[in-house]
């Protein structure tokens, strides 16, 4: 999250990792308001220690709170209850996309 989004006034959550995330990619879109994009991102070290990070898959907060996702590969496609259940499940962070 930018310096800009914290100043924006929008809400932010503090992930697993500590990092503070825009609650709206958490949460996904209040309803009756359009879907809302993010990708799930894993964070791992590689051999030398240096933080590396991976697309686990691309999501769609759907307006009723359900979330779609899309493996990276775009093979998989699975539905979940909401956002928070997948980045759990796939043990990863959501990112918004603009």
């Amino acid at each position: 999250m930018t310096e800009r989004d914290r100043r924006s006034g929008r809400p932010c959550v503090r992930s697993a990792a500590g990092r503070d995330v825009d609650q709206t990619a958490v949460t996904g879109p209040p309803h009756g308001q359009t879907a809302r994009s993010f990708a799930l991102v894993q964070e791992a070290d590689d051999d030398d220690g240096t933080p590396v990070r991976e697309v686990a898959a691309y999501g769609t907060a759907l307006p009723d709170g359900r979330v779609a996702t899309l493996g990276p590969s775009g093979m998989s496609i699975y539905f979940w209850q909401s956002p928070e259940s997948a980045s759990r499940r796939l043990d990863s962070e959501p990112v918004r996309l603009v």
